[in-house]
């Protein structure tokens, strides 16, 4: 028998407690006959259910139930494995009912599968609880394809919010993104500390969000950029990364590589910056005499100051060569004076 978490029945309680009352709700409706079940009754008798609540309780915690009858006259209940074609219906001394919710959170159950498709970042045998991030979600094997927008709720965050998952090859919770030159990036120190911008766009998913994310559990971070000197998409992995929790996001990682293949390596940047708090103009905590951050017009871990800045200001220039002001986005390690055209920050839990 599967275990269901005490808010799960909870839930079937308050619904039950709703259809009883009024059969004319979306979830049921009340038939003067039974009809017959989709296919043969395949069903399993338990006694001593007292009432209807309690055959409820029962079927949903068994995963092949998905519908029940009620003796009115024995205190007997019978589990089935086939749905009634109508709601709630009638025959002697028996009540019949259809467990159409026992997905929650908008989840459809699958017959043949005998599994709930969770929705919107809900995952869980009955979607009954909210991903830590898009790692968990492609690992339980409910979302495995595609981008799109999805509740998290790390470990350590105490309310749920919204990120960009790209769900495949093991899931990602996109941190930052810049691809269309839609957000400026030279804002505050709360702005960065909350988050700015659209989630289908480009934007800062937030100080407090990563930290919640990169403390909730190990992670990965891949920066991925494409720029003028090659064709190809290039990647920067650091393992274990974190921003710590005493207010300045200091950015810490334990060890770093790119891709083998030259062209699709993405050069370090971080290490430079390690160890280092987060900083904007409003906010100057780096070791040098200038105010990196107003000097670049973004908000980064600055040093004396940076070998990259991938939130400066977005350029386009008509040889594809950067302009030379310190304001504009470049990653030097491995662009040089090439265009940086697009970053993408990746979170990967492990």
């Amino acid at each position: 028998m599967a275990t269901l978490s005490m808010f799960a029945i909870v839930t079937l309680f308050l619904h039950y407690n709703t259809t009883a009352g009024d059969h004319t709700n979306i979830i049921s409706k009340t038939y003067s006959e039974c009809t017959q079940f989709i296919s043969p009754i395949n069903e399993t008798v338990v006694e001593d259910m007292h009432g209807a609540a309690s055959c409820a309780v029962q079927c949903v915690t068994e995963t092949r139930c998905v519908a029940f009858s009620v003796s009115a006259t024995d205190d007997m209940c019978m589990l089935h494995r086939e749905m009634f074609l109508t709601g709630i219906c009638y025959s002697g001394n028996w009540r019949h009912y259809n467990v159409q919710n026992r997905c929650m959170n908008g989840g459809e159950y699958n017959q043949e599968k005998l599994t709930c498709q969770c929705y919107g970042g809900y995952i869980g045998q009955f979607c009954e609880r909210i991903m830590q991030d898009c790692t968990e979600g492609y690992k339980t094997g409910h979302y495995t394809s595609g981008s799109g927008i999805y509740l998290i709720q790390p470990n350590i965050a105490p309310t749920p919010f919204k990120v960009k998952c790209l769900m495949q090859h093991g899931g990602y919770t996109h941190a930052q993104q810049r691809n269309y030159g839609s957000a400026d990036f030279y804002r505050s120190w709360q702005e960065y500390k909350d988050g700015f911008g659209d989630l289908s766009k480009d934007f800062w998913l937030g100080n407090d969000k990563i930290g919640y994310i990169t403390n909730g559990r190990n992670q990965t971070l891949s920066f991925v950029s494409r720029d003028m000197s090659t064709t190809f998409t290039r990647q920067r992995m650091y393992t274990s990364f974190t921003l710590s929790q005493d207010g300045l996001y200091r950015m810490t990682f334990e060890r770093t590589w790119g891709h083998t293949n030259p062209d699709k390596s993405g050069g370090d940047c971080l290490s430079e910056l390690k160890g280092q708090p987060f900083s904007t103009f409003d906010h100057d905590n780096d070791d040098s005499t200038l105010n990196c951050a107003k000097e670049h017009q973004s908000g980064f871990w600055f040093k004396n100051c940076t070998p990259c800045n991938p939130n400066g200001v977005w350029s386009d220039t008509p040889d594809g060569k950067r302009a030379g002001i310190p304001e504009e986005m470049f990653w030097i390690p491995v662009t040089g004076d090439n265009l940086l055209l697009s970053c993408t920050i990746y979170l990967q839990g492990i």
